[in-house]
């Protein structure tokens, strides 16, 4: 965020409180919940409750936490060669979609309202940029900046991205006194050099090649009689690239949980964008495990599972989960005790987890919402029936 949140080293203590907090909580026997402001960033308060926060017994339509199956959303693009992706939430800031596209796109596309970030859940191919090829592969970032003209090219008919589309444009978080080579060196980024198509495709039946334009929310199309991605050579400091999440290496701490906010990858002022990936537990003998329960007061939390488990619990690849803020969250006790009873010295964290968290709310479109699990939950921790709520990344 642009705005840096106010900072206080005027701080109170009242009643039975852990002098440092995230530390083993067992000392109190009590639940820590933390209210924060500007996600984690702002000022704060730790609560100690003597029964769960999340333990309501019902909630109104609306207060939920909410669980999607991501694997149910399925735009025009997995069956149609021409079709688009499809919108599953967004408000004035980004544009959250899934494509699944299942064969060569039969035209280009250019969008002239903002920076597309494409997360590659599934397949392989290639973004096809007049900047130049860009090879892809599960795990990757793709940025798009604002104005490029693309196509995509799978390599076979399974693929699976999440796309993030940015009305601001999209830059690296700021990582501040690490340095400039951690959490990753920017000499990983894959850079695209220009290379002429061979395979022609990108033409419609009429054997003309269309470009789409998105411009004001809605798409129009010019069309050619040549390949109009026919660049050669370019320069300047503006050009897509690509990252993958395994050249991230995680912020950790052997002594403390480490919140979300320190993995942030991108940015704008409307919203953070980062990734949870495999890390060890922490080992220290006073340091908790597990993060506490939270309520974030200024950002929705948007979640979707890449790979692996959430802290040792079974979640679904490509479940979505949306926390409203004011939302407590955060394991249940029983999940807790069981957590802590199992993990051994050098175990390790194997989540994948890419987080959205926004400023302005996030609005749920009818796909999505179609894709509700009720019932059970899977969302990032816990497995849970009806009425018991779900872990978020906090």
């Amino acid at each position: 965020m642009e705005l840096r949140p106010m900072r206080s080293w005027i701080h109170h203590s009242k009643g039975k409180v852990l002098r440092q907090a995230g530390t083993t909580r067992d000392k109190l026997g009590l639940h820590e919940d933390m209210m924060t402001r500007q996600g984690f960033e702002g000022r704060d308060a730790h609560l100690y409750r003597r029964n769960e926060p999340i333990r309501w017994k019902r909630a109104d339509e609306g207060g939920e936490l909410l669980d999607f199956d991501g694997t149910a959303v399925q735009p025009d693009d997995l069956a149609d060669a021409g079709g688009f992706p499809r919108p599953i939430a967004y408000n004035e800031d980004v544009t959250v979609s899934v494509s699944r596209r299942g064969a060569n796109m039969t035209y280009s596309v250019r969008n002239a309202d903002g920076d597309e970030l494409y997360f590659v859940h599934q397949g392989t191919g290639t973004f096809y940029t007049e900047f130049g090829p860009i090879p892809y592969e599960p795990g990757d970032y793709v940025l798009l900046p604002k104005g490029t003209t693309y196509r995509v090219r799978p390599a076979g008919p399974v693929n699976y991205f999440l796309i993030f589309e940015s009305a601001d444009e999209l830059s690296l978080a700021d990582i501040g006194p690490l340095g400039r080579r951690a959490p990753f060196d920017p000499a990983l980024l894959y850079v695209p050099t220009p290379a002429l198509d061979e395979l022609g495709d990108g033409r419609n039946e009429e054997g003309e090649w269309p470009v789409r334009i998105k411009s004001l929310g809605g798409y129009t199309s010019v069309y050619y009689d040549f390949d109009p991605i026919d660049v050669e050579g370019w320069k300047g400091d503006l050009f897509p690239f690509k990252m993958n999440i395994r050249d991230y290496r995680p912020i950790m701490s052997d002594r403390l949980h480490v919140m979300p906010s320190a993995y942030t990858v991108f940015m704008t002022k409307g919203f953070l964008l980062g990734n949870l990936l495999p890390r060890p537990f922490e080992a220290a003998e006073d340091a908790e495990l597990i993060p506490p329960y939270h309520r974030n007061m200024e950002y929705d939390e948007f979640t979707f599972h890449h790979a692996g488990t959430a802290m040792q619990v079974e979640v679904a690849p490509a479940s979505v989960s949306l926390v409203r803020r004011g939302r407590h969250h955060g394991f249940l006790a029983e999940l807790q005790k069981k957590l802590r009873a199992n993990v051994k010295p050098g175990d390790r964290i194997d989540m994948q987890i890419i987080f959205l968290d926004v400023a302005n709310p996030l609005t749920v479109a009818p796909e999505l919402q179609a894709a509700q699990r009720r019932g059970e939950h899977y969302s990032e921790g816990t497995v849970a029936k009806e009425g018991a709520p779900t872990q978020s990344s906090s």
